[in-house]
C-alpha cells in the first residue's frame, strides 16, 4: 500500500494494485503505511472505483472515511438542526437556533489520550475562532470530536503538532464554547458507539 497524494491510496487486492479513494486530508501516518490494512469498499461517481472506509492499528479498525462524520453527528443532534450554514468565508457544520456546532473527527491516540490535529490545520483554527466570537457576541457553541480509538480516556488538542490550533481550543474552553466528545469502534462495518468522554485534567498546563 501506498499514498502517492492525499486522497489516493494504493491498496493490494489479490494481487492487483487498485486506486481507492481516501477522504481524509490528515496524515494518518499511523494508519495509512506499507503492509497495513484496510477496508475498501467500491464506490459510484469518483474518479476511483473503491473507497477507503478503515484501517488496522493495535488491535482495532479505525474508521477513515470522514464523509460520514456528520450522519454520526446528527445522531446526537435535534432533528430540526440546519447543516452547513455559512459564516463569513467559511463553513459551521450545524446550526441550531443561535447555537453553532462544529464537527472534527479524531483518529490519533498518544497513549489513552485522544489527540487532535495529526497535521497543522488553519482551518480548523478559523473555526474555532469563529465558535469563540460567536459566544463572545452572545450566542453559543459547541465542538464536537467524534473519537474513533475505543481504547481513548480523554482529549487533549495536539500541542505538538498545531499550539495555534491547540491554544486556540483552551481559549474556547475559557470562554464558554462547550465539548461534546463521543467515542466509537468500527466492527463488523458498523460504527458503535462507545459513550463520552471528558478533555484531559492537564488541558491548561500543555502551554506552561
Amino acid at each position: 500500500m501506498d499514498r502517492p497524494n492525499r486522497f489516493i491510496v494504493n491498496v493490494n487486492l489479490d494481487g492487483r494494485n487498485i486506486s481507492c479513494h481516501l477522504h481524509d486530508p490528515g496524515r494518518l501516518k499511523e494508519l495509512i503505511y506499507p503492509g497495513n490494512r484496510v477496508i475498501i469498499r467500491k464506490t459510484e461517481g469518483m474518479k476511483t472505483a473503491f473507497s477507503v472506509t478503515a484501517a488496522y492499528d493495535s488491535g482495532e479498525w479505525i474508521l477513515t472515511d470522514t464523509r460520514i462524520h456528520s450522519d454520526i453527528a446528527r445522531k446526537f443532534l435535534p432533528d430540526d438542526i440546519i447543516s452547513e450554514t455559512r459564516i463569513g468565508n467559511h463553513r459551521i457544520d450545524f446550526k441550531h437556533e443561535n447555537t453553532l456546532i462544529e464537527v472534527k473527527g479524531c483518529t490519533l491516540l498518544n497513549g489513552e489520550t485522544a489527540v487532535f490535529p495529526d497535521a497543522p490545520t488553519t482551518r480548523g483554527l478559523e473555526h474555532l475562532q469563529i465558535l469563540r466570537e460567536h459566544v463572545r457576541n452572545g450566542g453559543n457553541a459547541a465542538i464536537m470530536i467524534l473519537v474513533f480509538r475505543k481504547n481513548a480516556r480523554c482529549f487533549l488538542p495536539n500541542q505538538s503538532v498545531d499550539p495555534q490550533f491547540s491554544k486556540e481550543f483552551r481559549n474556547c474552553v475559557q470562554d464558554g464554547v462547550r465539548t461534546f466528545i463521543p467515542r466509537f469502534l468500527f466492527e463488523n462495518n458498523r460504527v458503535f458507539y462507545g459513550g463520552n468522554i471528558e478533555v484531559c485534567g492537564n488541558l491548561f498546563k500543555q502551554d506552561q
